[in-house]
């Protein structure tokens, strides 16, 4: 709600409207509520849109343009809106896809009630099956994937063949279920998405204070968020996505020595036995 917000908002939609997408500003209310902790508040969402040439299933990418009013927010979350507007720049300059691609710049620092918004009403809602969502808890390292949304043995094959340098583990996963944490990617596991979670947390000590700024912004790691985005999207791009919302076991996975290893979860079993 700030002058401030209101400059970036801008931004991105001149951005946006240079690469010719389908662009719409989704003005509304958003509502979430963990344990006995409820967050509801104006939103005003930015959602673009990239037609593909199939039938209008579509995948997710999203972030939040807004920051705390204690630090600039360029780990959390600019690098993300960064990421988007460069990806839609590649896609647009490359092949048609067969998916479309949606990107949403939402408002998530009251409370994600940017993503509730659009999971609750906006009309391109009900196109997505994967959701991508690119957050962040520090300011450099690796940029893990530490969430997903269950039943993920389809999503861990198809997010294992075309990512560069995938860092996951498994057991973050676990471990992030059980903490009192959430991203937009909580509210959308809610509504019944699959998708997968990515963040960075090197450098925690800054998150949400004056030294998240784009001088302790690591370029490499916002180098290799990049290379998530690019790649996933055309991979799913051009997926069958109603295959990848067809629930399945959870898969084992941990990234090492430069390779990424999954397997089911039944297999993992065996290897105990």
């Amino acid at each position: 709600g700030s002058p401030e917000a209101a400059a970036v908002r801008d931004y991105i939609l001149t951005e946006l409207s240079l690469r010719g997408l389908d662009v719409d500003i989704q003005r509304g209310a958003g509502l979430y509520q963990r344990n006995a902790f409820v967050f509801a508040g104006k939103t005003e969402n930015i959602v673009a849109r990239m037609k593909g040439f199939g039938s209008g299933r579509a995948v997710l990418l999203a972030c939040h343009y807004d920051s705390v009013r204690t630090g600039p927010g360029a780990s959390d979350d600019g690098h993300g809106v960064g990421v988007l507007l460069e990806t839609a720049r590649a896609l647009n300059a490359g092949a048609t896809l067969k998916n479309d691609i949606i990107f949403l710049f939402d408002v998530e620092e009251t409370g994600m009630t940017g993503a509730d918004a659009f999971a609750r009403s906006h009309p391109w809602r009900k196109d997505v099956d994967v959701v991508l969502n690119f957050e962040a808890r520090g300011t450099r390292g690796p940029d893990f994937m530490f969430q997903t949304s269950d039943g993920n043995g389809a999503l861990i094959r198809e997010f294992a063949a075309p990512a560069p340098s995938p860092v996951a583990n498994s057991l973050t996963y676990e471990i992030y279920k059980r903490l009192p944490n959430d991203t937009d990617m909580s509210v959308f596991k809610r509504y019944g998405y699959a998708g997968l979670d990515f963040g960075f947390i090197d450098n925690v000590l800054a998150y949400h204070t004056g030294m998240d700024d784009a001088q302790h912004l690591d370029p490499a790691t916002v180098q290799h968020t990049g290379s998530y985005a690019l790649s996933l999207a055309r991979r799913f791009g051009d997926a069958n996505l109603q295959a990848l919302r067809q629930r399945e076991g959870n898969a084992v996975y941990f990234s090492a020595g430069g390779y990424f290893y999954h397997y089911t979860v039944l297999l993992a079993g065996a290897f105990t036995l």
